[in-house]
């Protein structure tokens, strides 16, 4: 026998059974199970159940989105209990992007009036599209990216941030919501920036971007990228310019280490080797590489006096190396 299922704005299921004219308000509560399948535990009389031929757990199958609202749907998979596409709309707030976690609270009343509060927990991996959107894919549930189509911006601890709205039922006035994901910033390659999940092993947001200034000087402490958001055919391009502020030293291989605060203690260090030359003007240019040794596109230049401020053993030795190769000349190269 197949159902008709639907979620009333309590998030209390409704179930509808062929040639009946009103679905029944079916008391429990929603789960989703380790393997992200959405569950709902039936709180009725055993003599309910079998007046109605359900079980005391039911199963739903089918693949998850957002919907406008930012509420979490579930289109059920055709089975011989349920109907293809039909909808079940979990109402509530995305209150935790953490680990590689989709955590969603929801309110229900029960049949006394009593509210209860309910953390739904997905299993996920964050990404970027194609578009540097962040996006997620929902573990062994997803057919494809599920993408936060709103802008994201970085907060004053260098974290990514997110804000959405949403639409009170009741009210319906606009609520703001932000989510923050925890995590540092990595410079991948010549055109990709990376953000590493703090506590994740699969997600971390990979963005197409470019340097904005090849060229800087570290007195300023600042990386500049740009990168496009939300470049679709129907809409247009967003420019979106990140900087990174941070502290430049050096490691003891004579590489450079870029250090950010993240805010409560916490602060990272990006490492990079890099090659080292000498211009007409006698600075001293590190052009950093990746972890592969290729170039990332961004060149440091010192002068002699901050080099020497900075760190005045490591400028030592420097121009003990510079001399040694004769690096009179512009545009010797040593590397490191």
């Amino acid at each position: 026998m197949k159902y008709r299922y639907s979620v009333n704005n309590d998030n209390r299921l409704l179930i509808k059974l062929p040639k009946m004219k009103e679905p029944l308000l079916a008391n429990g509560k929603f789960d989703i199970d380790k393997d992200n399948r959405l569950i709902y535990w039936l709180n009725e009389p055993a003599s309910w159940r079998r007046e109605y031929s359900l079980p005391g757990k039911i199963i739903f199958k089918g693949n998850w989105q957002l919907d406008k609202n930012y509420d979490l749907e579930l289109v059920l998979d055709k089975t011989e209990k349920q109907f293809q596409n039909d909808i079940l709309v979990i109402k509530g707030n995305i209150i935790s992007t953490d680990r590689d976690i989709l955590a969603f609270e929801t309110k229900t009343y029960d049949q006394n009036g009593l509210l209860h509060i309910q953390i739904l927990k997905l299993s996920v991996i964050w990404l970027a599209d194609e578009t540097n959107c962040l996006s997620f894919i929902v573990k062994k549930r997803s057919p494809g990216i599920l993408t936060l189509e709103g802008d994201w911006q970085m907060n004053e601890n260098q974290r990514i941030a997110y804000t959405y709205e949403k639409t009170d039922l009741k009210t319906k006035s606009k609520i703001s919501n932000i989510l923050t994901f925890q995590g540092f910033w990595q410079l991948s390659s010549a055109n990709k920036l990376t953000y590493i999940f703090k506590h994740s092993s699969d997600s971390k947001f990979d963005f197409r971007a470019q340097i904005e200034t090849p060229t800087i000087y570290p007195q300023k402490g600042v990386i500049k990228y740009r990168l496009g958001v939300g470049m679709r055919e129907e809409s247009p391009t967003k420019e979106k310019l990140i900087s990174l502020y941070g502290a430049w030293k050096f490691s003891r291989r004579l590489g450079l280490v870029f250090q950010m605060d993240y805010g409560e203690g916490e602060v990272k260090q990006i490492e990079f080797s890099a090659d080292i030359s000498v211009n007409q003007r006698n600075e001293i240019i590190f052009s950093l590489k990746d972890r592969n040794g290729e170039s990332l596109g961004l060149n440091i230049t010192f002068t002699h006096r901050f080099l020497n401020k900075l760190d005045a053993e490591t400028f030592l030795r420097v121009k003990e190396i510079l001399k040694r190769e004769s690096a009179i000349e512009a545009g010797v190269r040593i590397p490191f």
